[in-house]
């Protein structure tokens, strides 16, 4: 483990089902080492392993926004901290996404599930300079309608000219769903856009980065233009 750091809850947004969005004050040698989009780092509260979350904002900011699921023990107590809680973080972690490296280039993003909190600091960071990027598309699942998230934002997304293409993978188990229905990486493969001059990021459960990799492999996709946040 590396060192710990005192941080403590600034803001909480509900998401969408089960699902949180913390804003956290955290101690300058936190947020100085936030140099790339989606490095992660460890929650951790007392008595508890540490929590892995990714950084769902891009670097620049003076604290840091964790997106949380609450599929577990440890994720449930991260997701019930309420602004003016405390806790402990570690710096920044992991190579994260070089977007910055890839300009004048068409993009395709691929995510599943909490995963979308990969992607959104890569869109925040093309929305800052739109015309240093070419035709961008995002590829979102989830397993029913209810659990996507960042509804607001998606019409930020879409008004500048980031295309969103969302599908529910079992959409008669929550609510009624009138959108595309299966996986991220058929719904790539049904529209089969053009690759060329095309770098893709990719984040989600082991068998949806296979898959949704393999997908773009079959598009003529380079394994050199894929990045896997791993």
């Amino acid at each position: 483990m590396t060192d710990l750091y005192p941080a403590k809850i600034l803001d909480k947004k509900h998401l969408a089902e089960a699902q949180v969005l913390l804003a956290i004050d955290v101690p300058r040698e936190v947020w100085s080492g936030h140099i790339y989009h989606s490095q992660y780092v460890s929650l951790v509260l007392p008595d508890m392993e540490p929590w892995h979350g990714t950084i769902a904002c891009r670097p620049g900011y003076e604290s840091l926004e964790i997106h949380v699921k609450d599929v577990g023990e440890r994720s449930a107590r991260i997701s019930a901290l309420e602004p003016g809680d405390e806790l402990q973080v570690t710096t920044p972690m992991g190579d994260g996404f070089p977007i910055l490296g890839h300009r004048s280039v068409n993009v395709i993003l691929g995510a599943a599930g909490v995963a979308i909190c990969a992607m959104r600091p890569l869109i925040q960071e093309i929305m800052l300079a739109r015309g240093d990027w070419r035709r961008v598309m995002l590829f979102y699942g989830e397993r029913t309608a209810d659990r996507f998230s960042y509804i607001d934002e998606r019409q930020d997304w879409k008004e500048m000219n980031i295309e969103i293409f969302l599908t529910a993978s079992q959409p008669s188990l929550g609510t009624s769903w009138m959108g595309q229905s299966g996986y991220v990486q058929d719904y790539l493969l049904e529209l089969w856009p053009d690759v060329g001059d095309t770098v893709a990021f990719v984040a989600g459960k082991d068998d949806m980065v296979t898959d949704f990799t393999h997908a773009l492999y079959r598009l003529g996709m380079p394994p050199n233009s894929i990045m896997l946040n791993i």
